[in-house]
């Protein structure tokens, strides 16, 4: 919170970058409510964990959370079924660009919404987020410039439990490399590899 205060000093806005990597025609409808819902339930945990903690010099959480802004990547001839390398590949570009390099959570991770993630997601309900506690609602969370040639067992992104989105902004603000957050969960009678689920 501290580092997300001290940054809106000096920038208008915070929030994900989110890649589009599905075009179907079923998505055209989807993927806007997966993004309605992945605000919902960022908002949710946003306010859950800061409201109770504020200190008197905190600024107003709805101030803050008003400033929260996704930056949506949708390009069909580009994006189409892209793979996890050119989404990477164009993200660590596009931050070089701006010269923002480990400067800030929103130059630092990507949220990717490709087929299997939407799939997850298009029946979230925004009007019930606080009562949605299904685990299998999940993005791909891609890192920039991450370190993989050390001996676990990270890709350089994992995937993330929709209402966990803010808890993994908040742990990668510490400056904790993404590889730190990667574990593996069990639903049921299935384990996931690489799931962070706060």
């Amino acid at each position: 919170m501290d580092e997300l205060q001290n940054r809106l000093e000096t920038i208008s806005d915070w929030g994900y970058v989110i890649y589009r990597t599905t075009y179907t025609v079923e998505s055209d409808t989807a993927f806007p409510r997966a993004i309605r819902y992945i605000e919902a339930c960022l908002k949710s945990e946003f306010f859950d964990e800061v409201t109770p903690n504020l200190r008197p010099r905190d600024d107003d959480p709805v101030q803050i959370w008003s400033r929260y802004k996704s930056t949506i990547i949708e390009d069909r001839a580009q994006f189409a079924g892209a793979s996890i390398k050119t989404v990477r590949n164009h993200f660590e570009t596009w931050v070089d660009a701006q010269e923002a390099r480990d400067s800030f959570n929103k130059f630092r991770m990507c949220i990717i919404i490709d087929e299997e993630s939407l799939q997850t997601l298009k029946d979230g309900s925004v009007e019930d987020v606080e009562n949605d506690d299904d685990e299998l609602r999940m993005v791909k969370v891609l890192e920039a410039f991450p370190i993989v040639n050390s001996p676990d067992r990270f890709p350089g992104w994992m995937k993330c439990w929709a209402h966990a989105l803010w808890f993994l902004w908040s742990n990668m603000g510490d400056g904790d490399e993404m590889r730190m957050l990667y574990n593996s969960i069990e639903i049921g009678d299935t384990i996931f590899d690489g799931v962070f689920c706060g």
